[in-house]
């Protein structure tokens, strides 16, 4: 330690350390004098005299002084002291004083660090959150993919309409006791083509190892939505309105993104057909939500979490309130932990975010103009179809 040159007091040439302060003997001596008096002082001018940014010298004031020796931090538990000197009044205030400052300094650091452990678990408690939220969505998605490849395959018949469905149980499950189906995928001699232009239309038929996509992915898909907590939160009329307006869009991008994975640009189902066929009049509305995708070079989790996303819709016209709170807060949830995804995994993580949202936008007229050739094309064609042949769940969806 380098010897000091200046009293931190009064100003003087320092001769040492006394009682951890640069000093001199003379302000070493008289904060030791002063401590074990009995005595007490008071300035009776500004309180200031030993102020030496206002003066060269100090002013003769002991009051001062003796405050100065305190304020730079003069230690009398540094002092030797007998028994009697550290019963004086003064010795007994100031080492009161201190050991009260350096608890509170204690506090605040115990403080310090307890809010900086705060922090620490509320990121992990957030971390994990995300975590939770994303390993939810990646479980279902197996589930919801094994379902498709199954050999569960009901009738439509068996259905009244969407409310019927969202009244019976969950069957996502199903895959699990019906096993997957055989003979998939189907051989080129195997699929049926559609029927050509001018010939006529004899509605869909069932094929026991052929399932009906555009129905069946419909299904799939309100099942999806029936697997989530907040949607047993709404009433019947809310799940009915949500399904009929977000099933289509969800739809489009589950199937847009398995067949982009599997390196297709086109709609391929799990058993290897193309549906819809390139020349159905709604070839080209099926197939707009593949090249955002392909463009965006979108992951497995930001697919998930987009998909919750869409599913989770507040602007759904005819919502209840309180279906429009509980939805809103919902579609928060899978935005943050999207945005945070971004931000961890992607270069330019906001703007990659953006990009992902605006995918949002193209499923939403994807499926406007989906309704739009429906009502055009397909719904005049059904009304004179048997009861046999209408797929009401289609219909109650199409015809939102």
């Amino acid at each position: 330690m380098e010897r000091p040159t200046e009293c931190l007091i009064c100003g003087l040439k320092a001769n040492g350390y006394h009682y951890d302060v640069a000093s001199c003997n003379g302000c070493k001596t008289f904060f030791r004098r002063t401590l074990l008096s009995e005595k007490s002082f008071e300035c009776k001018l500004s309180k200031d005299c030993f102020d030496l940014t206002k003066r060269k010298k100090p002013l003769k004031c002991r009051a001062c002084r003796h405050q100065k020796c305190i304020e730079v931090g003069m230690n009398p538990l540094a002092m030797e002291v007998d028994e009697r000197e550290a019963s004086s009044s003064n010795f007994k205030k100031l080492t009161k004083r201190i050991k009260e400052e350096e608890s509170d300094e204690e506090c605040q650091v115990i403080e310090v660090v307890r809010k900086q452990k705060e922090i620490v678990k509320s990121v992990n408690s957030l971390e994990n959150r995300l975590q939770n939220i994303i390993d939810g969505l990646v479980y279902l998605e197996a589930k919801v993919e094994q379902f498709r490849k199954c050999s569960y395959n009901p009738r439509w018949t068996e259905f009244g309409g969407l409310e019927h469905l969202l009244q019976t149980e969950c069957r996502i499950s199903y895959a699990d006791r019906y096993g997957p189906m055989n003979g998939w995928p189907l051989q080129s001699h195997q699929v049926i083509p559609p029927p050509e232009n001018g010939q006529k239309f004899f509605g869909p038929n069932h094929h026991p190892d052929r399932k009906h996509w555009f129905f069946y992915n419909l299904m799939t898909t309100v099942e999806y939505a029936k697997t989530f907590m907040f949607f047993h939160r709404l009433n019947s009329r809310d799940k009915l309105i949500l399904t009929r307006y977000v099933s289509l869009a969800c739809m489009n991008l589950h199937v847009s993104y398995s067949s982009m994975v599997k390196h297709f640009e086109v709609p391929v189902q799990p058993d290897g057909t193309q549906s819809p066929f390139r020349d159905d009049e709604h070839y080209s509305a099926m197939v707009m939500s593949v090249a955002p995708l392909i463009r965006c070079q979108i992951q497995s989790i930001e697919y998930l979490l987009l998909k919750a996303i869409c599913l989770c819709n507040p602007a759904v016209p005819d919502l209840s309130t309180n279906a429009q709170e509980i939805i809103s807060k919902e579609r928060e949830k899978y935005a943050d932990a999207l945005f945070d995804h971004c931000l961890r995994n992607r270069p330019e993580g906001p703007a990659h975010f953006a990009q992902l949202v605006q995918i949002v936008d193209v499923l939403e007229r994807q499926q406007r103009i989906q309704r739009d050739l429906h009502i055009l094309h397909i719904a005049p064609r059904v009304v004179k179809l048997p009861k046999d042949y209408v797929i009401h769940v289609i219909e109650d969806i199409m015809n939102c």
